[in-house]
């Protein structure tokens, strides 16, 4: 009888010490939780305050910009600065194009982010359509120039530090028989797009597309694809 005592008193003191460590180890974790969300917020406030930042910056490029026309007000330098503000995405376009649109190739593939920011997808479509009669580029309504970055954050692509999620639309003006004929041909990197990963590419001619200027100036030195 002693020993049956002995033996329950043994097996409370077990029980108590695997639930007291449960209890903490559900502590450290909702800890790290909790951690974790305000890590994320105090990074969504910053990139907030980036952002109202580089608008200002972008306000004050702009009016030094009309302070050189005023300058410079000969119609040989005026021409320069509107083509400028053109190639820095600075002014809105609008013109006869072509809309390529990327999706997955299900619902049940779910999101390709991951698939589109590790094999540089979008960026080497962009990198195609200019060799290919492309002039001036938006994806997703996010204008790109030379400085434009497009990465992956989180679990989205991210360009000009603004977030963006499929399907991916990509509106493309400039030369339009370059780019006719390159619908027409379907690129090799499309086709092996559409041949190796779970997504669609479509494209479309558009006689009436209409693109938005930049919000904020980009401070990068290329479109980013590491």
């Amino acid at each position: 009888m002693k020993n049956k005592y002995v033996l329950i008193i043994l097996m409370s003191i077990v029980s108590g010490t695997f639930i007291g460590i449960s209890l903490k180890d559900n502590k450290v974790n909702n800890n790290e939780y909790i951690s974790k969300i305000k890590l994320l917020r105090k990074e969504t406030k910053e990139i907030n305050k980036n952002i109202k930042k580089l608008e200002k910056e972008k306000e004050n490029l702009e009016d030094e910009l009309d302070e050189l026309k005023d300058k410079f007000a000969d119609e040989k330098s005026i021409n320069k600065i509107d083509i400028l503000k053109q190639h820095l995405s600075y002014t809105d376009i609008k013109d006869k194009g072509i809309v390529i649109k990327i999706d997955a190739l299900s619902e049940d593939v779910g999101n390709i982010a991951n698939l589109i920011d590790y094999n540089k997808i979008l960026v080497n479509i962009v990198n195609e359509i200019k060799i290919n009669g492309g002039e001036f580029i938006s994806i997703n309504d996010q204008r790109l120039n030379q400085y434009s970055e497009i990465v992956l954050a989180g679990s989205h692509i991210n360009i000009n530090s603004v977030p963006i999620v499929q399907p991916y639309e990509i509106k493309v003006t400039g030369d339009l028989k370059k780019l006719n004929k390159y619908i027409q041909k379907d690129s090799y990197y499309i086709k092996n797009i559409q041949d190796n990963y779970p997504m669609k590419v479509e494209f479309k001619v558009d006689e009436n597309i209409s693109m938005k200027k930049m919000n904020v100036p980009n401070k990068l030195d290329y479109i980013k694809g590491d």
